[in-house]
């Protein structure tokens, strides 16, 4: 039986409990046993004692712990509050797998299994299974982290301010389901999940620092929340590789999308809700040209 340890940062808990909810409703679900920890910010000390009654009033197949963060991680900075407590974990070997996530952020079996059906399979060049974000905006799931029309075949402009991205391909022969699998301009997912080996490589490696961790975004200056769920998405990297982080694409009668098993969802609209609501809207259906 699997073993999990899932940490989320949760800053004023009681100002946004129905996602953090339905988060806890979905790990539930994950096959094995679960320990959460969420992080509150000190402020909201206060909160800890309803908190915890309305989780135990509503979630069932998870062992939750609040841990009230210590003063100092004031801001963004409190997605870095459970490092110390992964590392412990990890070093002991505690668990089999380690998840990281911000509480609006819906990672689901589906997502788990995806995941590890490939994790290894795609280790063999040097890349890991990656998840898309999507915000749902009038029924439509929305990628704002990757807000573009990609092409397949050459440079899509204007990615990163004006620099263009090339959005490698990497053909899949092994499932009909699946196409290929291609690298984003953007492999933030609001979440990491890592084995046992892969936790062990990043508590020692720069991305787990909270400064160290920066450069290696280069050009895309993540801030330091952005970073506290990176993982090893940097580490490594090949000649011509970006980062490690990709996302399967199948064929379907819209052309060509990402699985839902591989989107993760946002339970938020404030970047889709900035978009337009004409023809010109970009959907996961229509990301790829």
């Amino acid at each position: 039986m699997f073993k999990f340890f899932i940490a989320i940062t949760a800053y004023d808990p009681l100002s946004r409990f129905d996602p953090l909810l339905r988060a806890l409703q979905n790990y539930s679900k994950l096959p094995g046993s679960k320990t959460v920890y969420i992080y509150v910010d000190k402020a909201h000390e206060q909160d800890a004692p309803e908190l915890c009654q309305l989780i135990e009033a509503n979630v069932e197949n998870l062992d939750v712990y609040i841990h009230i963060a210590d003063a100092s991680y004031v801001g963004y900075s409190l997605t870095w509050a459970h490092k110390a407590d992964l590392r412990a974990f990890v070093e002991k070997k505690s668990y089999d797998f380690y998840i990281y996530a911000e509480n609006d952020m819906l990672f689901t079996k589906e997502n788990f299994n995806y995941w590890l059906s490939y994790k290894d399979k795609l280790k063999a060049l040097n890349l890991e299974p990656g998840f898309c974000r999507y915000e749902v905006k009038d029924s439509n799931k929305i990628p704002f982290d990757n807000y573009f029309n990609y092409n397949l075949h050459g440079l899509t402009n204007s990615v990163w301010g004006d620099r263009p991205y090339e959005a490698t391909t990497y053909l899949y022969l092994d499932n009909k389901d699946i196409l290929c699998f291609v690298s984003l301009g953007n492999p933030y997912g609001g979440l990491m999940i890592l084995d046992q080996e892969q936790a062990d490589n990043y508590i020692n490696s720069d991305s787990c620092d909270p400064y160290k961790s920066y450069a290696l975004t280069k050009h895309r200056n993540w801030p330091i929340a952005d970073r506290s769920s990176m993982g090893l998405a940097f580490e490594g990297l090949l000649p011509h590789q970006e980062h490690r982080r990709v996302v399967p694409l199948s064929r379907t009668d819209y052309g060509l999308t990402i699985p839902n098993f591989a989107l993760v969802e946002h339970m938020d609209t404030k970047y889709s809700k900035k978009l337009p609501n004409d023809s010109s809207l970009i959907t996961t259906f229509s990301m790829f040209e």
